[in-house]
């Protein structure tokens, strides 16, 4: 039986070398790697996942856009705001699969790597996203020693 999240077939190369290509720009090195973002809706929760080959520009945008989504909308639900540390724990962690990559290197046919674009802690969803279990756990122990 194969790994649900490894692929199970070859993987393109760079000819003449061993080195695979990001699925986004075709640039190399690429790292196998998973990042999930998770919503909150209250009853329901909806999980998404991007699995596959990253060079580390491409990689870390969808670290920090999908990381940037779950801390904004993870945390709307009973199990969602125990959840989501879980997911965020995971991400930060499959984000040092790509981080660790050197620069990427464009090869013939293949496109730029996509802008990582601002740290995501820059990112005003990031920010409002951390603030919210912060806010939550304020009401909550509010409420209990009212």
């Amino acid at each position: 039986m194969s790994d649900p999240i490894r692929p199970p077939v070859a993987l393109p190369k760079y000819p003449g070398t061993d080195q695979t290509l990001c699925q986004i720009c075709g640039c190399t090195p690429a790292q196998f790697t998973t990042f999930r973002q998770h919503t909150g809706l209250i009853v329901l929760m909806v999980f998404r996942r991007r699995s596959g080959m990253f060079c580390r520009d491409c990689g870390l945008e969808t670290y920090r856009s999908m990381t940037a989504a779950t801390l904004i909308q993870g945390w709307w639900g009973i199990f969602s705001f125990f959840i989501t540390p879980v997911i965020l724990l995971v991400n930060l962690a499959n984000r040092r699969d790509v981080a660790t990559l050197p620069a990427p290197q464009q090869v013939p046919g293949g496109r730029r790597p996509v802008e990582p674009g601002p740290p995501l802690f820059s990112r005003p969803a990031a920010i409002v996203g951390v603030l919210i279990p912060v806010a939550i756990v304020s009401l909550f122990v509010a409420t209990l020693f009212h």
